[in-house]
């Protein structure tokens, strides 16, 4: 589990210190599993009983345009969120045994930039997330 204060990360955004902001980052800082926002309410009214489900989701937006955190986009739809731990552009794989995220350098982008050049295409955001286990969960079916 990271040991980060939320309080510290929230000022360098310039971004006004609330309970419930404090509440969200803590609730993704610790653990490495991307969470629904439906999963970081519950934990979130755990911390701070009380808290509405619409703050939850205003102040998620709010994170995610600072760059505090990364959305993911679910094959089956509906988003994830987890606190940025890397900066820069990343992709993600995420085991569906645990949840757990692991950023990725890699962008297939990178790839196709010529080729979508020449084409005169400006692509302007894209996603790429691989789903499968980790090496943990891996581990746990092959027993």
């Amino acid at each position: 589990m990271d040991q980060i204060n939320v309080e510290a990360i929230l000022k360098e955004k310039d971004l006004k210190v609330t309970p419930q902001r404090k509440a969200i980052l803590s609730v993704l800082a610790g653990t490495r599993a991307v969470m629904n926002v439906q999963e970081l309410f519950q934990e979130v009214i755990k911390i701070l009983p009380g808290t509405n489900f619409s703050t939850v989701y205003r102040n998620l937006d709010t994170l995610l345009a600072r760059g505090l955190l990364c959305r993911i986009s679910r094959e089956t739809g509906g988003d994830l969120y987890e606190l940025r731990r890397e900066e820069g552009h990343h992709h993600h794989v995420i085991c569906k045994g645990c949840g757990a995220s692991i950023p990725v350098k890699f962008c297939p982008l990178e790839a196709m930039a010529a080729e979508l050049a020449g084409k005169g295409f400006l692509p302007t955001e894209h996603h790429f997330e691989v789903y499968g286990l980790c090496e943990h969960c891996r581990g746990k079916r092959e027993r």
